[in-house]
């Protein structure tokens, strides 16, 4: 009786170590390769690995979630094509896979270049916000980029390939970017939308719709209103975009349905997409995800791999819910797939599966939702509120933005110090999983130094911001 209670007790030390080991945070798509961070920090990838792509040291393809080295201090991956970024909390940038193009930001390129590990981006620890394709903010504002520059897209004005970071522009007011195949598109602190590269199909809404005139330096767009919230590039040549009221418009492809809009006529203006003004998140590529601030999915656009999710491969051109037995955090739309995390923090995936890019252990595309591994057992305690905590820019002349990555949705206060620890404005808050904004108004204020504090529930997050 002995042996088979020892017997049953390490059976289930085993079982719940495996069951905690399912508890993800934070999602990327490629092509055909995921990245995921779980809650402890670690970073995993599965998938299409000819290029090195999954940073493992091999270019040996994944089916199951394979960890990535042994760090703990992941904070951030975006993933697309064959190449992989991720940020970490020290403020480092790192890359991996197809460097051809010297999108690793190594100073290296050519044909048969790769890296099939996690490569940092030359030395630098203020990096905040990045986007695969690549592009990174720094945390005073400033915006940075490296590459091939096919035409000019990288948008320094000039046609001459950056193999290592170089900075676009001199503005310093830059909060958030998004990059596609063709085109670009980036925030600044004032709710201000810019675009550049191909304005293929009418996806930056710059111009008219052509293959061959290339947009060389950031120029505004978004009808040039100061009200836009967030922003999604992707698939051959379409832009989503979220407004602070919650309104969801796209601009650009619109075969297979990708805009939303009932249509399949491609747009060079951004088109609302219903009438709700409860979007929270957005993802695309050749089809289209996106999570309401009730925590419903709802998906569009190509379906020929079954990537929506509702059962069938037909095409959707506006949103169909999806999912409807579950509240999700976070969806990555891939190329032909799906991958979400629900509110327990279990990972799900759906659609093409030719290269284990779903992370089931088999090759089987599904056009239903598939749970991936065991559920979630750790409860919303054992996750961090808010981690990637960070201001843009830093030092600001006037208005600054705190971001913050929300684990769970949570009430929060927001509090401005002055030196001699005075407050001068506070607000409260209710965020939401994912990627948050505060805007932090300091144009009143004298120059000097603030503390900006974020309290939740049992955390306490603190940033000191320059007023220049």
């Amino acid at each position: 009786m002995k042996t088979i209670n020892t017997i049953l007790i390490i059976f289930f030390i085993i079982l719940t170590q495996n069951s905690k080991a399912q508890c993800w945070s934070q999602i990327a798509a490629g092509e055909y390769h995921t990245l995921a961070i779980k809650s402890d920090g670690t970073l995993w990838a599965w998938g299409n690995n000819d290029y090195g792509q999954l940073g493992d040291g091999t270019t040996i393809n994944k089916s199951i979630p394979t960890q990535i080295g042994s760090d703990t201090d992941w904070m951030a991956i975006d993933a697309a094509g064959s190449n992989s970024m991720a940020l970490k909390s020290n403020g480092t940038l790192w890359a991996w896979g197809n460097n051809n193009l010297g999108l690793i930001g190594d100073g290296n390129h050519g044909d048969g270049v790769f890296n099939t590990l996690p490569t940092q981006i030359g030395f630098d620890t203020d990096w905040v916000k990045f986007a695969i394709k690549s592009f990174a903010i720094k945390s005073n504002g400033t915006l940075w980029g490296w590459g091939y520059n096919l035409d000019g897209r990288l948008g320094t004005g000039d046609n001459l390939p950056h193999y290592t970071p170089v900075q676009i522009g001199a503005e310093s007011d830059w909060i958030d970017i998004n990059t596609g195949p063709n085109q670009n598109l980036a925030l600044k602190s004032n709710h201000s939308l810019w675009g550049w590269g191909m304005n293929k199909s009418g996806s930056l809404a710059i111009g008219e719709p052509s293959e061959t005139f290339i947009i060389t330096t950031p120029t505004q767009t978004g009808n040039n209103s100061i009200d836009w919230q967030k922003i999604e590039v992707g698939g051959c040549c379409s832009s989503k975009m979220i407004k602070t009221d919650g309104s969801l418009w796209a601009m650009g492809l619109g075969s297979n349905g990708n805009l939303g809009n009932g249509d399949v006529v491609s747009v060079n203006t951004p088109t609302q997409v219903g009438i709700e003004t409860d979007w929270n998140t957005i993802s695309t590529s050749n089809h289209s995800c996106g999570i309401k601030s009730n925590g419903t999915l709802w998906a569009w656009g190509y379906n020929g791999a079954g990537q929506i999710g509702d059962g069938t491969t037909i095409n959707r051109t506006t949103p169909v819910q999806v999912g409807t037995d579950k509240t999700w955090l976070s969806v990555k739309a891939g190329a032909n797939y799906t991958v979400a995390i629900s509110d327990d923090h279990t990972l799900y995936a759906w659609g093409y599966n030719n290269k284990g890019q779903l992370g089931d252990g088999t090759l089987q595309t599904r056009n239903t939702i598939t749970q991936i591994g065991n559920s979630c057992p750790l409860a919303v305690a054992d996750f961090k509120n808010f981690t990637a905590f960070s201001a843009v820019p830093n030092p600001t002349n006037n208005q600054t933005v705190v971001h913050f990555f929300a684990q769970v949705a949570t009430h929060f206060t927001v509090t401005v110090r002055n030196v001699l620890g005075q407050t001068v404005a506070a607000k409260t808050g209710q965020s939401t999983f994912g990627d948050n904004r505060e805007f932090i108004d300091l144009t009143a204020f004298s120059a000097g130094v603030y503390y900006i504090t974020i309290n939740t529930t049992g955390q306490q997050n603190v940033l000191k911001v320059v007023k220049k």
